[in-house]
Formats: C-alpha cells, sequence, structure tokens
C-alpha cells in the first residue's frame, strides 16, 4: 500500500508543477517512466478523491491539478454516508450523514477511534472489518460489500476505496449506502415478474406479442397448443397476417390503437397446404380475441408493439350455430302451426299470468292482433277466463309441473265468440305453455243436436 501511495503522490506533483498545463496519459506515462495502464488507474482514483479534473479534447482525455475544495466540505455533500479511515484504520472523518445515521452526537469523541473498536452498526460485523484489515495491510480485498442488518433488516451497501491525502498518508475511504427501499422494489418487481410469467404460461387463453408489421415477438404455451404448433420457434418464424386470416381486422385495432376484441375463424387446411405452415390441426376454428396495445414507444412517439389473448370458442360456436337452428325451426313450428299457440310467464306467485307470445294461428282464433295482448295479464286482457277456473288450472300445472287438458271455453263470453279447448303444460323455463284448438264447429253441432233432442222430447 505504500508503493501505491507513494505513486498517487507521484502523479500529483507532477501536475502541480505542470499547471496549469493539461497533460495527456500518455505524456505523463512518457515523463514518469510509468506504465499507462497505471497512470490511468491512478488519474481515475486522484479524480475520483477531486485532486485532479479532467477534460476532454476530441478522444483524449487531459489532466491538470484540481483547484481544490475544503475534502470535508466536499464529502459533506455526499447523499450516502462515507467515512475515512487513516492507514491503521482509526477515523480521522465523517461526513455529516454519517454522524446523522450513525447516531453520533458528537464526532470529536470518534475522531482517532479505530473503526472495529466503535461498535457501529455495520461495521461491528467480523467480515467487514477483516476486510478493512486486508485493505490496511495491502492485501486482496473485496471493493464492494452487501450487509444486512438483522435487527432492523436494513440492507447496506458499501464500497472501500484506498486513498492519500494531500500530504501524501495513505487513508481508506468507505462509502455506505442503505439501500432498503431500492432492495424492496427489486424483491416487489422479482415478485411480480413471477407471477406475470406464472400466468404467462400457465393461462389456458393464448397470448402473442408481436409488432405492427405482423412479427411474432414472443408466444406462451397455450398458444401453441391452441394453434397445433409444436416448437416456439416455429411460432416466431410464422408471421401473424398468415396466420390469423385477418389481417384488415387487426391492422384497423393497430390504427385504432385502444382495446378491443373481435371474433376469427380458421382454416387450418388452407394454413397448412397453401400457406405451409406447420400446424398439426384441422378443419376450421373460430377464436375471441382481445386486442391490446403495448406502452412502449418508438422516437416518434407511437405505439410500437401489441398483445392479442384469444381462446377458442369453436365448441361455443357450434352450440350457438345449434341454437341458431333450434330456435329457427321452433320459430317457424310455432308461427306456421293451424293451431293456436300461447306462451305464459307466471307472476305474483302464481296468481297472475303475463302474455309473452302467441302465433297467429291464435291472432286468427281470438280475432286480435299480437302487439295489441303481448306483456299485458291475461286476466285484465280476458276476464272472462276466471269463470272457467283458469287461473286454479294455470296454478295446479306451474306447481305440479303435471300436464292438464282444459275443457271448451270462451276468451270473451259471447254467441258469435270461438270455443277453444286447450293442452296447457310447463315449459322447462318456468313459462307456461298452451296449444289452442278451435272447437266451435263442434260446440254449434252439439248444441244442435241438443236442440233436437229438445224438440223429440
Amino acid at each position: 500500500m505504500e508503493e501505491y501511495a507513494a505513486k498517487l503522490l507521484l502523479i500529483k506533483e507532477f501536475l502541480q508543477n505542470k499547471s496549469p498545463l493539461r497533460m495527456s496519459i500518455s505524456a505523463i506515462s512518457r515523463e514518469l517512466g510509468m506504465r499507462r495502464s497505471s497512470v490511468s488507474k491512478y488519474l481515475d482514483m486522484l479524480q475520483l478523491t477531486g485532486d485532479v479534473t479532467m477534460v476532454r479534447y476530441g478522444k483524449a482525455k487531459l489532466y491538470t491539478i484540481s483547484q481544490r475544495v475544503p475534502y470535508n466540505a466536499l464529502i459533506d455533500i455526499s447523499p450516502n454516508d462515507i467515512i475515512i479511515l487513516d492507514a491503521k484504520g482509526r477515523v480521522e472523518m465523517v461526513n455529516k450523514k454519517f454522524a446523522l445515521d450513525f447516531d453520533i452526537d458528537n464526532v470529536n469523541k470518534v475522531i482517532g477511534s479505530n473503526i472495529c473498536d466503535l461498535k457501529l452498526k455495520v461495521f461491528s460485523d467480523p467480515a467487514i472489518q477483516k476486510n478493512i484489515r486486508r485493505l490496511i495491510n495491502g492485501s486482496l480485498y473485496i471493493k464492494e460489500m452487501e450487509y444486512i442488518e438483522e435487527k432492523t433488516n436494513r440492507v447496506y451497501y458499501l464500497k472501500f476505496l484506498p486513498t492519500v491525502s494531500n500530504q501524501g498518508s495513505q487513508h481508506i475511504m468507505v462509502n455506505v449506502e442503505d439501500i432498503t427501499s431500492q432492495v424492496l422494489k427489486d424483491e416487489a418487481f422479482n415478485i411480480l415478474d413471477k407471477r406475470l410469467r406464472t400466468i404467462f404460461d400457465e393461462v389456458p387463453s393464448g397470448i402473442l406479442f408481436f409488432r405492427a408489421d405482423g412479427t411474432i415477438l414472443n408466444a406462451n404455451p397455450a398458444s401453441l397448443r391452441l394453434f397445433g404448433i409444436k416448437k416456439i420457434q416455429d411460432m416466431l418464424n410464422i408471421n401473424l397476417f398468415d396466420f390469423i386470416c385477418a389481417k384488415d381486422k387487426i391492422m384497423s385495432l393497430i390504427k385504432e390503437g385502444k382495446v378491443n376484441d373481435i371474433y376469427i375463424s380458421c382454416d387450418f387446411d388452407v394454413l397448412k397446404n397453401v400457406k405451409k405452415i406447420p400446424t398439426i390441426k384441422s378443419g376450421v376454428s373460430y377464436f375471441n380475441i382481445v386486442f391490446t396495445p403495448i406502452t412502449t414507444k418508438d422516437r416518434e412517439n407511437h405505439l410500437k408493439e401489441y398483445a392479442i389473448m384469444f381462446k377458442d370458442v369453436t365448441a361455443e360456436k357450434m352450440v350457438e350455430k345449434e341454437l341458431r337452428f333450434k330456435e329457427s325451426r321452433y320459430r317457424s313450428f310455432f308461427d306456421n302451426t293451424c293451431n293456436g299457440m300461447l306462451i305464459y310467464q307466471p307472476v305474483d306467485n302464481g296468481e297472475d299470468y303475463i302474455i309473452k307470445d302467441i302465433n297467429k294461428a291464435t291472432e286468427a282464433i281470438l280475432r286480435i292482433k299480437k302487439q295489441d295482448i303481448i306483456g299485458k295479464k291475461i286476466f285484465t286482457v280476458f276476464p272472462d277466463l276466471l269463470g272457467f277456473k283458469v287461473r286454479e288450472l294455470l296454478k295446479r300445472v306451474n306447481l305440479t309441473e303435471k300436464p292438464e287438458v282444459v275443457p271448451p271455453l270462451q276468451y270473451v263470453v259471447g254467441e258469435d265468440q270461438p270455443w277453444c279447448s286447450h293442452y296447457v303444460f310447463k315449459l322447462p323455463s318456468g313459462e307456461i305453455a298452451s296449444f289452442m284448438i278451435d272447437v266451435s264447429d263442434e260446440m254449434k253441432a252439439e248444441d244442435i243436436s241438443k236442440a233436437k233432442v229438445c224438440k223429440l222430447l
């Protein structure tokens, strides 16, 4: 360490004698007969301690002796804790922040004391004390260390730096920085990163990151499975627009730059046989895609990366198609059957029933318009039904879920009003359905027959 201090002092004195002339590393090396790499190292040290200043001239670095600021004033403006030790490990100087953070009320009481005897936090650690002794002895030492204080869980970063005073005596500078906040942020970020990675790897939906030109940047395992691609590299070699088969839709979303969702279809036979994409899937699949722009921006402030999250909705689409077919078939039967059909919705705990739907035959039989009665209560529209005990019948069917046949009745009592019989049953939806048959002709024939019998009697 003595040779090290002597070299630093030699360079300082040389620059002092040459002041105010600025000297290059090569010139100093040549005039002092030292290796250029060694001179460069010593100059970096002297620049760090404020003994020399450096200016650039093209690619060259030119050095001169500093117009010095008082050393204690210099270290007092440091945001970190700084302590200066002499060649025997005794405290020579501490900055104000060090005194504050290490609870030193009177700095004069610690000046001249060996750092290992002061029982200061951090410096009481055997490993740190050993590193200081190695530095004093000129042995191999650790330049940077981290220390966790057991009682408080505070994390400190220490940097050890050999230096030399203006008088050429050896010193050790120790820079102490409380990095607890940064460590906690890093730990939180790592936890968040692990969570996001777990979601990315385990979520059943596919996730793709891509650029506006269709270049795929990353893909999760689910996307490979959903698109029938075996290797991630194969996926990354595919252009998104060749694969998704919906370039116009995606480009429109990119132009809007907003979160949105769309449905697309993929014909895997075309992808495989025409576009030569290495997929093992066949047939047509349907996907629901959620598009989102990524906030990374280029120099022109344009969003340049995007993501889509998608799931296979082929099964749902097939069910939807089947439901539409069944709905169409039901509606065709409902509207075109020659018998009347009515749908009621129980309300008021089954005390009343709202007319939900009727077909064309019902309109013709009852001589009414559908729009005049839909959404209205049946006993409000047809109060005469109460005389036929229809309320009691509907309540039984609603409660027991057993169908019943209703004898002929009139919705509106009158000689010219139709007579109808019904087959009433409950639907799985909780609604009540009724098949209506117009029996007016039979009722008239029965009345005529009864009249003839009366005449004979």
